[in-house]
């Protein structure tokens, strides 16, 4: 809920519009959905299968691989039912079908009749129950990531492209889904080609590989080295580049899903100690400066934006001049947590004040921790 103080008229009735907000540069779908493939629609088997889709949310929304297993959530999960909004079944495609089919045969289940259902949890009430456990509880507005990964496996060197055959980017695409990382792969066009080699991404040259990903603006890139050794092992050596800061890992499995599992979930524990609010921590009110605001659609934008974000309990307006809005947020988390969550929509940018000669920031920025600058 908006709250509104001090307005003019023009600007009270401007706020009846419904103005489209600006699109989010890594607004995650799905958080609180998940799919489990079973064998039939027993309500058994469907009971099992919900209590899985329900611990791949939490991991979800948490960013705790371990959040299910956590002793006061595990408690609380064992009624999946009591979060559940509704569930439906599809069918698989056909050459799914025929592999669930197959496994179906080795496990001695009889009257298989494998297909996908969907469960959709409530928002609210899975929230509550992480933060009463004491879990972060992290919203839709995520980093963007960018994912150069480069594979060698007998005899063949690729790099992995948003359009690529290779079963390694379905993988890949599916684990992120399934963790929360809003994932970008490159097009490896003709631009990409020229910009950076198979040998930068494997060698993880930093500086090629920055260059090249300037183009899709995202936020954190993730540098990838997979292949396969003469023992039939898998191994990954995994950088996360976000914010100035390098941070890297190694992987190895039997299978190739293992080691990009691992790839995935890093660079989750990675943006998710910077960007996921503290669980815990004391609701607290932060003043926050929008410069560039000259028409109510601008106004709405700015608003909308912010009420958006997960660490925004309210927004109330408390000061307008000229084309500048200050804003009374109600936050969860730290200011440099709420900092970092706001630049990442592409909506607002920090905005460096001008400063006097003794070192002190110009007139009315004075006084405001975080300032803004809207952007076109």
């Amino acid at each position: 809920m908006v709250k509104i103080r001090g307005f003019g008229a023009v600007l009270l009735a401007g706020l009846l519009v419904v103005l489209p907000m600006a699109g989010m540069a890594a607004e995650v779908s799905g958080l609180y959905e998940a799919e489990i493939q079973v064998f039939s629609q027993k309500r058994s088997e469907r009971a099992a299968a919900m209590a899985a889709a329900l611990a791949e949310v939490l991991v979800k929304v948490s960013a705790r691989r371990d959040a299910a297993q956590l002793k006061g959530v595990a408690q609380s999960i064992r009624r999946p039912a009591r979060f559940l909004q509704q569930y439906r079944y599809r069918a698989l495609p056909e050459a799914q079908r025929e592999l669930a089919l197959q496994a179906a045969a080795l496990n001695d289940v009889s009257g298989a009749d494998p297909q996908i259902v969907l469960f959709r949890f409530d928002k609210a009430a899975v929230d509550k129950m992480l933060r009463d456990n004491g879990l972060p509880v992290w919203g839709a507005t995520r980093p963007a990531t960018l994912a150069w990964l480069a594979v060698q496996d007998e005899g063949r060197r690729y790099l992995l492209a948003a359009d690529s055959p290779e079963p390694a980017r379905e993988l890949l695409v599916r684990e992120a889904h399934r963790r929360g990382l809003a994932l970008l792969l490159p097009l490896m066009d003709l631009q990409d080609q020229q910009a950076l080699s198979f040998a930068d991404v494997w060698g993880n040259f930093r500086e090629p590989i920055l260059q090249a990903s300037l183009r899709y603006r995202a936020e954190s890139v993730l540098i990838g080295r997979m292949y396969r050794t003469a023992n039939d092992e898998w191994q990954a050596q995994w950088t996360l580049l976000e914010g100035g800061q390098a941070q890297s890992w190694a992987a190895a499995g039997a299978l190739p899903v293992e080691v990009i599992d691992e790839g995935v979930s890093g660079a989750i524990r990675v943006l998710a100690s910077r960007y996921a609010p503290v669980a815990g921590e004391q609701a607290d009110l932060l003043p926050v400066t929008i410069i560039d605001v000259r028409t109510l659609r601008d106004y709405a934008r700015v608003t909308r934006y912010l009420q958006s974000l997960q660490q925004v309990e309210h927004v109330q307006v408390t000061q307008v001049d000229a084309d500048q809005v200050t804003f009374e947020l109600d936050v969860e988390g730290g200011p440099e947590a709420i900092a970092q969550t706001i630049a990442l929509g592409h909506v607002l940018q920090r905005y460096q004040s001008p400063m006097m000669a003794n070192g002190e920031p110009v007139g009315w920025t004075k006084r405001h921790m975080q300032t803004y600058q809207l952007l076109p």
